[in-house]
């Protein structure tokens, strides 16, 4: 599947990276007690896991400050379309609770794993394929870097074909060789 755009042409620094795949969203685990949350939203939050776990020592996931200077921008066209197909197919029901609403916003594939992980840097979702997707995303990471307003940024791309979806995360941050400083 597609890559990231090479981050160092945006003067930031991949430190980690993590990739989740799932041949069907509808048999993806969910691994914590958040029965609302759309399926992708554990794919990320696994990707999202694998990244941090792969950066070796440059992030400290445990170092609460550090956490709250985390950005997450999470690219998907998908973002939470199946928890959509799934209220509407209860419609005819009658009955629905209101907190599978709260799974449907598409921006709670981005929340969630923030949540879980005790992010609290600026957050966005973008929903649109990841091919135009990704230039913004990676433009926004650097102002948040470049302006303070976050010193990690996981840029997430969420690619879903015939052969199933992945997700794949980065875990970005300043390259004071690039000059993004």
């Amino acid at each position: 599947m597609n890559a990231l755009a090479d981050p160092h042409t945006y003067g930031m620094k991949a430190v980690g990276e993590g990739v989740a795949v799932a041949a069907d969203l509808s048999a993806a685990p969910k691994r914590k007690a958040s029965l609302y949350a759309d399926p992708l939203s554990w794919l990320v939050l696994d990707a999202v896991e694998q990244a941090l776990g792969a950066c070796g020592g440059d992030f400290t996931p445990s170092d609460a400050s550090v956490k709250e200077a985390v950005g997450h921008i999470a690219v998907s066209d998908q973002c939470t379309t199946h928890t959509m197909r799934q209220l509407a197919e209860a419609i005819p029901a009658g009955r629905i609770s209101p907190l599978r609403f709260s799974g449907a916003n598409p921006g709670s594939i981005c929340s969630l794993p923030s949540q879980l992980l005790g992010f609290s840097g600026p957050t966005m979702t973008l929903s649109m394929p990841p091919d135009k997707g990704l230039p913004p995303a990676m433009a926004v990471a650097r102002a948040w870097l470049r302006q303070g307003s976050a010193t990690h940024v996981i840029v997430t791309a969420h690619r879903a074909d015939a052969s199933g979806h992945r997700v794949t995360s980065t875990l970005l941050t300043p390259d004071a060789t690039a000059g993004l400083m």
